[in-house]
């Protein structure tokens, strides 16, 4: 692109986005894309009417542009109250809510569309607007503060990703301003000031009473990263008001069988679920509360990680059927010891250990613990040895031994053949062996998950875990429709406050190429589990796949200074990755991996014609190479040029299986070339993405004609 082809202007920013849009369309496609066209033809009605601009809108988004703020929000709440009007005619399940972001800033126009920092803001307000409401930057509120009869409420400075300063926002309150004769002419108090001194009595009396508030998490500040140091990193999770913040730390295993440390393990994952019942409970996220980081170190060291009010720990010894369990609910402020427990108890007891302590925790703290905390009610077992055998192979999948955890897991359906929970976890531990196999064994291990989960939810129609674990195989195996349903059926099952299934939709919305999406989930994931490599990991790779370099290598050193150097070698990779095709200079010392692909790549690195004969040769003599390979193959291909090649080894690795977790490479920068291709789109056609598309609405990365067609950037 050259300057002649675009130039720079202000212009007010409105973003729009459908709140619940997979669930509207799981639920009933058609009425959901009647309706949702109805709206938008509402909408640009309005935009048109209030002199503005529909800029584009895919799927269940819309971006217009004003030439006045004062318009584009006096648009917006229009918009707003003619929606509110038209949902009242539909039942609660059908009405459709769209959340709007104003801005105004600077953006580059290309033709017919716009680009820049002021979108992006503006994109990010909308995901801080309430369903139906509206939000604004602070730049766009210094512009319309006198000129509207509206209210307005401060929600503080907002850290945008990608964008150097915080970006003040406002909630649009839509309600008429009093101005009265002795304020005429100057604008009253902003309601969120009125409604502090009004609540200022009432908290006096709750501080009586003794409620807790306090912050569950501050942000953390953003790092230069030539001068992390490891002890510099400040990994406290965002604030969020109204809760009290707890994190749950490894129960040590104090037996002498080093065996029982995954028994340990999967005790404790089960008191942090019970916790996570509790509505007025913040609990901390599982990877950075059992993380080695947090492990011996002090209660103020652990604030300052965790930023946590209370932490719970214990210890776990058991011999037998012969159970010792101790707790122990710890107030960071002080280090106070708030409550203390010993439990001698035998193996058959430990449902009633575990609502034990959450009801202790619950009481301790003035909260309620919530229904449904018992791990008996829903999808699981009354018998203590085939729990027993559910939480070791918990332990075991957790800690990345699948072999293991599947003879574990058979081992409790054997004892337990009704035990629903330990069937989800049997899908699970199947698809986390696929990586590990050989072609010939993908299909077979997630046949074998296919029909655990469908096994779980055949004994409990309502357990989430069986919906997620249904969801990311079908979306392994390429089925992203039905995979869409399954893990929204999952969200909308989980009853609790923990993010646990959070990361399989992103990974399915990496696979069919809804990179921001899976983007914006995982940095809500890394807000309340900062000290997750796993998540960093894959947060970095979505900078990468959105082509994101610098993002991605400034994440990449959050990383290392968190974990050490050699924290993640699939990170590393990511950045190799993401710098293919982008322009950046690509090292030997870059290509991390070893076989025969990356040495070949490592080799001919500034060789294209040999880098192609070599690739060309492994890829017809070696009749083992896997999905993967193929995979890599592809990639490598494309960044040397030869785009036929390229799509030779994509075909023949969906041929074997269409294998989503491979899949993901499609979207990588070095791609695009590929991605233009008329071959590229058909293929696209033949697994079923395009089919996915058009029933969820289009990525970013493709996007769908005037005429039918569609492109690939």
């Amino acid at each position: 692109m050259t300057t002649e082809d675009f130039h720079r202007k202000l212009t007010a920013i409105l973003s729009a986005d459908v709140v619940g849009y997979s669930r509207l369309m799981g639920d009933d496609e058609a009425a959901t894309v009647k309706t949702l066209e109805t709206y938008k033809g509402v909408m640009s009605s309005l935009i048109r009417q209030h002199r503005g601009r529909v800029v584009d809108s895919p799927g269940d988004n819309l971006l217009a542009e004003f030439g006045s703020v004062v318009d584009a929000v006096q648009c917006a709440v229009s918009i707003q109250k003619e929606l509110q009007a038209r949902n009242a005619d539909l039942p609660e399940n059908r009405r459709m809510e769209f959340r709007i972001g104003i801005n105004l800033g600077d953006v580059i126009e290309e033709q017919d569309r716009i680009y820049g920092d002021g979108v992006n803001i503006a994109a990010r307000l909308e995901s801080l607007a309430d369903p139906g409401g509206i939000c604004i930057s602070k730049t766009a509120f210094d512009h319309i503060e006198s000129k509207l009869p509206l209210g307005y409420e401060y929600l503080g400075e907002q850290t945008v990703k990608n964008i150097a300063k915080p970006v003040g926002a406002y909630k649009v309150l839509m309600e008429t301003r009093v101005v009265d004769a002795k304020t005429k002419g100057k604008v009253k108090a902003p309601f969120w000031l009125k409604k502090s001194v009004l609540s200022l009595g009432i908290i006096v009396i709750l501080a009586i009473a003794g409620i807790l508030y306090w912050n569950i998490y501050s942000r953390a500040p953003s790092i230069e990263p030539a001068s992390i140091e490891p002890e510099q990193i400040t990994v406290v999770p965002e604030v969020k008001e109204g809760l009290k913040t707890i994190a749950v730390l490894l129960f040590d295993n104090v037996s002498s069988d080093p065996e029982q440390d995954y028994f340990a393990y999967g005790l404790s994952e089960e008191i942090l679920n019970s916790l996570c019942q509790i509505p007025e409970l913040g609990v901390a996220g599982k990877t950075s509360s059992f993380s080695s980081q947090v492990k011996d170190k002090t209660i103020q060291e652990i604030d300052s990680l965790l930023g946590v009010d209370y932490v719970l720990e214990g210890s776990v010894r058991k011999s037998g059927n012969e159970l010792r369990i101790t707790a122990q609910l710890i107030q960071v402020a002080d280090n106070r010891h708030l409550w203390s427990e010993t439990y001698d108890r035998e193996l058959k007891d430990i449902f009633d250990i575990q609502e034990d302590i959450a009801t202790a925790v619950a009481d301790e703290l003035k909260a309620t613990l919530g229904v449904g905390h018992s791990q008996k009610q829903l999808g699981g077992t009354d018998n203590e040895k085939a729990y027993e055998f559910y939480l070791i192979a918990n332990g075991q999948y957790r800690d990345r031994d699948p072999d293991r955890a599947l003879i574990s897991i058979n081992e409790a359906l054997a004892i337990d053949h009704d035990f629903a929970q330990a069937w989800a976890l049997k899908a699970d531990i199947h698809q986390g062996l696929t990586p590990m196999v050989s072609n010939d064994r993908i299909a077979t291990e997630l046949n074998e998950g296919l029909q655990a989960a469908k096994k779980a939810i055949e004994l409990e129609p309502n357990l989430a875990a069986g919906h997620k674990s249904l969801g990311i195989i079908k979306s392994v195996m390429g089925k992203w429709i039905e995979a869409e349903l399954a893990l929204t059926k999952a969200r909308e099952l989980v009853t609790d406050s923990s993010l646990r299934y959070e990361m399989d939709y992103s990974l399915h919305y990496i696979y069919v190429a809804n990179l921001e999406r899976a983007k914006n989930i995982f940095e809500g994931l890394l807000r309340n589990d900062p000290l997750n490599g796993n998540f960093r990991s894959l947060y970095l790779q979505c900078l990468g796949l959105l082509g994101d370099v610098q993002g991605a290598e400034e994440e990449y050193q959050r990383g290392v200074a968190l974990f050490g150097d050699e924290w993640s070698n699939y990170a590393r990779e990511q950045i190799t990755l993401a710098r293919l095709g982008s322009g950046n200079a690509v090292s030997r010392d870059d290509i991390i991996y070893s076989d025969q692909i990356h040495d070949t790549a490592k080799e001919h690195l500034g060789s294209q014609e040999g880098g192609v004969a070599e690739l060309h040769r492994i890829y017809t003599d070696d009749n083992n190479l896997n999905v993967w390979d193929l995979a890599y193959i592809s990639i490598w291909a494309a960044y040397f040029g030869d785009i036929e090649f390229a799509m030779d080894a994509m075909e023949k690795s969906e041929s074997i299986i269409v294998f989503g977790v491979a899949q993901n490479l499609l979207w990588y920068p070095v791609m695009r070339e590929v991605r233009q291709t008329p071959r590229f789109k058909e293929f696209l056609r033949e697994i079923g993405l395009v089919d996915y598309w058009n029933k969820f609405g289009w990525p970013d990365i493709c996007y769908k004609l005037d005429n039918g067609d569609f492109e690939c950037d």
